[in-house]
């Protein structure tokens, strides 16, 4: 930054809606610099907006057009600094550096797909896996059993592992090259297990990336920022450079922020910097000039560390003009960054309680409820309720945050019960749609050597047609289960349904078998159960064949069979192909996703293992485990959403539900993970499993300040009782000291009205005729 300018860094309120403030103080001329001309209707688009998200991005278009009365305007430029698999967002501006002595976004070598990438882990695993085993061949047999990954399956999960940490190493720009050096021998001999096993990315992978000429997507998500930064400073941006709501969690975001804070016309907008907050509290946090972790789960920490990283100082960030918040928001805000106080400061509890004034910190808390109810499902049930009210009025914005992926479904379908389909960010498990689920049960069935539960699972998915009617299906099905699953069964694969399908008939018609619902079936229904099992025979032939040869073939081919199969399983009839009805096995997203992932496995051919086809079905399980999830696109409610943490920065609601605040939910247990234990990361500048903690933190405390909070935990999940989150007993552990213990009751009985679903009205018997 120029030395005697003043930074324009500015900071927007907890409780204040973020993207709105930013846009008013833009069309107010109060940015980048505070009292600026206004800008008319056609100057907006000469300013560019960087912020964090692609939904952030949506949500400032849509604030552009409320803050301004929807009239006619030159929209701003809107980038977002997403993740790497969005990296697209930034090559408009680093690919317009020309002249600037650095290497555009269309120069830089693509990024690796990521399932090519955990391919090629997999198949160095499962080598690295085999030379250890030979290895050891003379050795005990303890040490041939730990040599590695002795299944694909298990491959693929280290693969996983080692790719998540090249992610982590690589997005803060460090390098495993001198990780040897920080496995001293004073450490245990599973950490030196762990530093042989690392060389398959230390040593074998960058050898692999130079091959096919790739970078990994972290690096070259760092490398576009780089050289946007370098071209905000070679080249003048001809307009103005905002960056909002942007938390600098990544060193390259925070070079781009540097950049952007030495222009003259350059402004970086906080969202929810608390500049009430005691110094020695701030400083605690993350203490100048030491090498001390500090207090890495405090909400303030990546601000306070971007801050040190600029080189400003607090004192120097200013309010956001017009985004000023009302005194019960102050008072709730200061309670809540109260409760958040550092632990070894925590002693100012007892001031802070003798000095503060219960009845303002009531009136700040009088729209913030807590339901606690006794499962996941009542708690479900609850939030369902609360959603559905705020529905009811009109031009009234709800939503539910969670991480909590199986509570976010459950309000979901409680939700669609009342003909309510809500926007849900996260989306669905690829293996938790239709076609996902189909193609699961299609693999099950071979793998289990089609026993009668896995079999009938299948015939009675509705994609299962094997060329029928839907309607003959299910009577075939039907009659397949009751003739020879509905008695003593001792068979196996195809031939032994078949043989329980002829051994059932000759007992009916021998009057051997007493099964009423077997003796009423009709010969029409025999016809179909053996017109059925020989579909399903033809079928599978493809996967009959792999199966029933045990050497090794590559992934891409057993793939390539397994589609195959689930292509001919979901066939429709001559007569609705020719009246031109679509094979729902790839209709929609989720079958696009399904598509997309076969046509990936058979172009990462050269990259895949060879396994044998007994490996692939849980192979296959842990592949679908990595594809992001599938987002519909279908009318939703336009005032109901469900966000995920991560989704809901910078966005706002009018309802705002916090829902699972149990530990190890919200927030989640930390981990450093399985190769590098917490020593190892300090030595080699890695970032703290607790920052991730602090980010959490961060988006609840953020969450705070809408107008309505509802809080909402289960006593207990899966029948074991539950820790209330470290957040919430804090919070109760400052009302109890003020005296106000009940501030947090809800003002309706939702717990209540939800037990009511299960309860219905007695009914007296019908008498007798």
């Amino acid at each position: 930054m120029a030395a005697g300018r003043r930074a324009n860094i500015y900071s927007v309120p907890t409780g204040t809606p973020f993207l709105p403030a930013v846009v008013r103080a833009i069309v107010d001329g109060n940015l980048p610099h505070i009292g600026g001309p206004r800008p008319d209707a056609l100057d907006l688009s000469a300013i560019t907006v960087i912020l964090p998200t692609r939904r952030a991005e949506r949500a400032l278009a849509e604030a552009c057009l409320a803050v301004t009365g929807r009239q006619a305007m030159l929209m701003p430029r809107i980038r977002a600094i997403a993740g790497p698999d969005e990296d697209g967002l930034l090559i408009g501006m680093a690919a317009a550096g020309v002249g600037s002595g650095t290497p555009s976004a269309l120069q830089l070598p693509l990024a690796i797909d990521k399932t090519e990438r955990l391919l090629l882990l997999t198949r160095l695993v499962l080598q690295w896996s085999a030379a250890l085993r030979q290895n050891a061949l003379g050795e005990d047999r303890d040490a041939l059993a730990e040599a590695g990954a002795r299944t694909p399956a298990q491959a693929v999960a280290m693969a996983r592992e080692l790719a998540d940490l090249m992610d982590l190493v690589e997005r803060e720009g460090k390098s495993l090259d001198r990780i040897s050096e920080i496995v001293p021998d004073t450490y245990s001999e599973h950490w030196q297990k762990s530093l042989d096993f690392l060389k398959i990315i230390t040593q074998f992978w960058p050898e692999v990336m130079a091959e096919r000429g790739f970078l990994s997507p972290w690096d070259r998500q760092n490398k576009l920022l780089v050289a946007e930064a370098e071209r905000l400073r070679s080249t003048r941006p001809e307009g103005p450079v905002i960056v909002a709501g942007v938390s600098g969690s990544i060193p390259a975001t925070v070079e781009l922020m540097q950049a952007v804070a030495e222009l003259d016309e350059g402004a970086i907008v906080l969202a929810g910097l608390d500049l009430g907050l005691d110094e020695e509290c701030w400083n605690a946090i993350s203490p100048p000039d030491s090498k001390e972790v500090g207090h890495p789960e405090h909400p303030e920490f990546g601000l306070k560390k971007l801050l040190d990283a600029l080189g400003v100082s607090r004192e120097v960030v200013s309010i956001l003009p017009g985004s000023e918040t009302s005194t019960v928001l102050e008072s709730r805000v200061g309670f809540i960054a109260e409760a958040m106080r550092p632990t070894e400061t925590t002693a100012r509890w007892h001031d802070w309680v003798t000095e503060a004034d219960s009845d303002d910190v009531t009136k700040g808390l009088a729209s913030v409820s807590l339901i606690e109810a006794a499962n996941p499902q009542e708690e479900a049930e609850a939030i369902a309720l609360v959603m559905r009210e705020s529905a009811e009025h009109a031009d009234k914005t709800a939503a539910l945050v969670t991480p909590d992926r199986l509570l976010a479904r459950r309000v979901a379908i409680r939700l669609e019960a009342w003909g309510i389909r809500v926007d849900d960010s996260a989306g669905r498990p690829f293996a938790k749609t239709v076609p996902g689920t189909f193609l699961e049960l299609v693999i099950d069935a071979i793998s289990k050597d089609f026993t009668p539960v896995a079999t009938m699972a299948l015939l009675k998915h509705p994609l299962a047609r094997f060329g029928l009617s839907a309607r003959e299906v299910r009577f075939a099905a039907r009659a397949l289960e009751l003739a020879a699953f509905r008695t003593t069964y001792i068979g196996g694969s195809l031939d032994g349904v078949e043989a329980a399908l002829r051994r059932a008939r000759d007992e009916i018609d021998a009057h051997e078998r007493r099964d009423m619902a077997a003796q009423r079936l009709w010969d029409e229904d025999w016809e179909r159960a053996t017109d059925l099992l020989a579909k399903l025979r033809e079928v599978y032939a493809p996967l009959l064949e792999a199966f029933a040869d045990r050497s090794e073939h590559a992934l891409s081919d057993i793939a390539a069979r397994h589609a195959k199969v689930a292509e001919n399983a979901s066939c429709l009839t001559s007569e609705e192909i020719e009246a031109g009805a679509d094979v729902e096995l790839y209709a929609g997203e989720a079958g696009q996703a399904a598509s997309d992932f076969f046509t990936n496995l058979v172009a990462c051919a050269n990259a895949s293992p060879d396994i044998t086809a007994n490996d692939y079905p849980d192979l296959y399980r842990g592949l679908i485990a990595t594809l992001p999830p599938v987002i519909p696109r279908v009318p939703k409610h336009p005032r109901l959403s469900i966000w995920g943490p991560m989704e809901s920065q910078l966005l706002t609601a009018d309802v705002v539900i916090l829902g699972s605040l149990n530990e190890t939910s919200w927030p989640d247990s930390t981990d450093p993970g399985p190769w590098l234990n917490r020593p190892m990361r300090v030595e080699m500048e890695l970032p703290s499993p607790e920052e991730e903690t602090g980010r959490e933190a961060r988006d609840f405390a953020a969450l705070m300040g809408a107008s309505e909070v509802c809080l909402t935990r289960a006593k207990k999940v899966d029948g074991v009782p539950s820790v209330p989150s470290r957040w919430l007993m804090r919070m109760n552990a400052l009302l109890g000291g003020l005296g106000i213990a009940n501030a947090l009751a809800p003002q309706h009985p939702w717990l209540q009205w939800a037990r009511f679903r299960d309860s219905a009205n007695p009914r007296p018997p019908a008498t007798r005729p």
